[in-house]
């Protein structure tokens, strides 16, 4: 006759130790800043406030990181500044004559221009720290 083995653990599930719990004298601190950013003198961060750019999966009360630089590659995500607010292109192409830049924002226009010196740019967004959770007021937790 076969029984079933009862189980006497405090869990239903076996917790596994972390690498920093089993090796103490080799453990590392995990910093996000020397993940993501680069250049911290020519970095700083910009809190999205603006609901349009859904597109480009970024919400509202993300955390923009961006890196101020001289030369641009195809595709960056670049941050104009304009009439003292942020605004958010996407380097699309540049041909002998001029550069096309596609607005992440779905309110703005695209940009054409002749030269980088015809914009104000900000920077280069590098990183994108997203939030999982809602920012919404709390509520009662419920267990299942």
């Amino acid at each position: 006759m076969a029984r079933l083995r009862k189980l006497n653990r405090e869990l239903p599930y076996q917790p596994m130790p972390l690498f920093r719990d089993t090796h103490a004298e080799r453990s590392i601190k995990l910093d996000l800043n020397s993940l993501c950013i680069k250049r911290p003198t020519d970095t700083f961060f910009i809190q999205v406030k603006n609901p349009h750019l859904l597109a480009w999966g970024i919400e509202l009360d993300d955390l923009l990181i961006v890196e101020k630089r001289s030369v641009f590659k195809i595709n960056d995500m670049i941050v104009i500044e304009k009439n003292n607010e942020y605004k958010f292109y996407q380097f699309f192409n540049a041909t002998n004559q001029e550069k096309i830049l596609f607005s992440l924002d779905s309110a703005e226009p695209n940009l054409r221009i002749q030269h980088w010196n015809d914009i104000n740019v900000a920077g280069v967004i590098t990183n994108i720290v997203h939030q999982v959770r809602s920012q919404m007021p709390r509520t009662p937790q419920y267990m299942v």
